[in-house]
């Protein structure tokens, strides 16, 4: 799949629409990927209780679900410690502290998880006992899950000011189109994905309504594809509708 970045709008014009919801007086950093994690967390973390392993289809989904999590934590965790927290420990210096020893003990955590669901999915092909095996899992994705929430209320809450305080809009939106020129295609239709469904309709359309004024026509339709997959059909209906 080709960037894109490279067929009309730049991944900059893109990258605002999907960041600016409404005509908000600030910019928020958090509120995109913040939902499509949260999506994300709460779908891993009901699969793993109610799961059936005797069921390959199911056994597939958790697998599935388990890597695309792991997959958009570990950018999201790169994108706030490489451009984010480093530009604001440059101008209020300690105020990064925190956050940075959280998201250590967040790659520790998740290695974890990966490792543990890594073994489960292998035991149940092999149609092996993992009863034991899966109320583990079960309850680190809980413990996770739980801490995890409390991390990103605190970013939205604490690190959200500071970065209004120290940044100005114009500063953030050119963090942010440094942010987009280093995403894949892939991830971005990810996000997609775990965030649209967790939004509002209005805001959900507004977004979407950015998205395709900057957006090369074959990658806006793949985003609708993939919300068509995502979303109930009378949301998706009236989603479509609204960007006619």
């Amino acid at each position: 799949m080709q960037p894109f970045g490279r067929v009309g709008a730049s991944k900059w014009e893109i990258f605002s629409a999907m960041t600016t919801l409404s005509a908000t007086t600030r910019l928020r950093s958090f509120d995109l990927p913040h939902k499509g994690l949260r999506n994300l967390l709460a779908q891993l973390n009901q699969l793993a209780g109610n799961i059936d392993f005797s069921d390959h289809e199911q056994v597939d989904r958790l697998e599935r679900t388990g890597k695309h999590l792991f997959q958009l934590l570990t950018e999201h965790a790169h994108i706030e410690d490489e451009y984010v927290l480093k530009d604001l420990e440059q101008r209020c210096p300690g105020s990064s502290l925190q956050n940075a020893h959280e998201h250590e003990i967040i790659t520790e955590q998740q290695a974890g998880l990966e490792a543990l669901l890594e073994e489960l999915i292998r035991c149940a092909r092999l149609g092996e006992e993992v009863g034991q095996l899966a109320e583990q899992f079960y309850l680190s994705v809980n413990h996770f899950h739980s801490a995890y929430l409390q991390h990103m209320l605190e970013e939205e809450e604490v690190t959200q000011k500071q970065i209004w305080k120290y940044f100005s809009e114009a500063e953030l939106m050119d963090m942010h189109g440094q942010i987009a020129r280093k995403m894949a295609p892939e991830s971005t239709l990810l996000w997609f994905r775990y965030s649209a469904p967790a939004m509002k309709p209005q805001g959900r359309l507004q977004w979407l309504l950015g998205v395709k004024a900057a957006a090369p026509a074959p990658f806006f339709e793949q985003v609708l594809a993939v919300l068509e997959d995502v979303l109930p059909e009378k949301a998706y209906q009236q989603l479509t509708a609204g960007l006619n």
